[in-house]
């Protein structure tokens, strides 16, 4: 069976949702063919929680003139490997340890990564007052399992409301690494290899990726 690439990102635009307060998508033109430049030339701002990202420990953890915690600190290895996707679209708002068990029994033997589809068709434009989470007692359990990455097609991990930010912190306090922001809409639940590598941005307290899932990889080698 040939292998097969499901991009599992959301398109970044001037359309993309982001939290309230946060610094959306915008593009500036510096320089344009039609003008008579030799090339076409954009700069653009954002913030880093925009789209497909990775959280780096400085997002919620020391100050932002520390060298270290940030986007091109975070270990590769929890964002490239064997991972499952979990089918928990049934359990909403908070993605439970029961669903997860639940899911991961259907999967059999989990590899240290699992990304969590909580919806059939995930709208990038569209910001959602509630959204699906985890919970604390979800990364105990997941931890238990020898998880070690963990993303979700969701803004964050928290509720949308939290002020104190308990999955975050209950997420570095286990070692873990995850992923915020995925669109799973074409990837059914099963077994794949994933590729989210973060950039390597030195000041920056979250990072965009470009995630892929890689169904039957051994063909491509």
């Amino acid at each position: 069976m040939a292998y097969s690439i499901i991009d599992i990102s959301q398109p970044v635009s001037s359309k993309s949702a982001c939290f309230p307060g946060d610094t959306p998508f915008s593009r500036q033109v510096a320089l344009r063919l039609e003008d008579g430049a030799s090339v076409n030339l954009t700069s653009f701002t954002m913030s880093p929680h925009v789209g497909t990202h990775a959280d780096a420990p400085s997002h919620i953890c020391g100050k932002m003139e520390d060298d270290h915690g940030m986007a091109s600190d975070m270990p590769l290895i929890p964002y490239v490997g064997p991972a499952a996707v979990l089918d928990v679209s049934d359990c909403q708002p908070a993605i439970t340890k029961e669903a997860f068990e639940t899911a991961a029994a259907r999967i059999g033997t989990l590899p240290p990564r699992v990304v969590f589809k909580t919806m059939k068709q995930v709208r990038f434009d569209v910001w959602q007052k509630e959204y699906p989470h985890f919970t604390v007692e979800l990364v105990e359990s997941m931890k238990a399992h020898g998880i070690i990455m963990a993303g979700l097609d969701s803004p964050s991990v928290d509720h949308v409301d939290s002020k104190n930010l308990e999955v975050h912190h209950a997420l570095i306090g286990a070692g873990f690494s995850w992923l915020e922001n995925l669109d799973l809409t074409d990837a059914e639940e099963g077994l794949y290899f994933l590729s989210a590598a973060p950039l390597r941005l030195t000041e920056l307290e979250a990072s965009p990726v470009r995630a892929v899932l890689i169904k039957n990889i051994e063909e491509a080698i």
